[in-house]
């Protein structure tokens, strides 16, 4: 089951915490980390806008920022250099609902490195090589049409 283009709500599912940027950043235009944040920092931090750009492929806005990949971690850009990253997200359905794998063309995918003791704790998602983990499953939740 593919993705419309709208708002959505991410989480990673081992963990259950939200995705998203921080709401406190520098103020520089330097790349912002994504982070899987603990559960009382959702609302608009987890809110993301998913672009349906072609058949399997996606850009994902953060914060309304396009994400990609520096150095096998996932941040937002706050200017058009390095470029975004087309992402695919693929269905897991026996998983559950709404639960997605978020992977770049090569086969490379969002991988949750938070801990089950640290849930607190803020750790910024890396991009791995594709495994059957569940801290590289996601549920996205449509929020609205935006």
């Amino acid at each position: 089951m593919s993705l419309e283009t709208g708002r959505y709500y991410i989480q990673g599912i081992s963990q259950h915490n939200p995705v998203g940027r921080h709401h406190v950043e520098d103020r520089s235009l330097l790349p912002k980390r994504v982070l899987s944040l603990p559960p009382d920092m959702g609302g608009q931090s987890s809110a993301w806008i998913v672009e349906k750009t072609g058949n399997e492929t996606y850009r994902m806005k953060a914060r309304d920022t396009y994400t990609g990949v520096i150095d096998h971690k996932l941040y937002a850009f706050l200017l058009p250099d390095p470029q975004p990253t087309d992402w695919v997200i693929k269905a897991h359905p026996e998983h559950g609902q709404n639960v997605y794998s978020i992977e770049t063309m090569s086969g490379e995918g969002w991988t949750s490195t938070a801990e089950d003791e640290n849930a607190e704790s803020l750790s910024q998602i890396e991009i791995r090589p594709v495994q059957d983990s569940p801290n590289q499953l996601f549920e996205l939740v449509r929020l609205s049409d935006y």
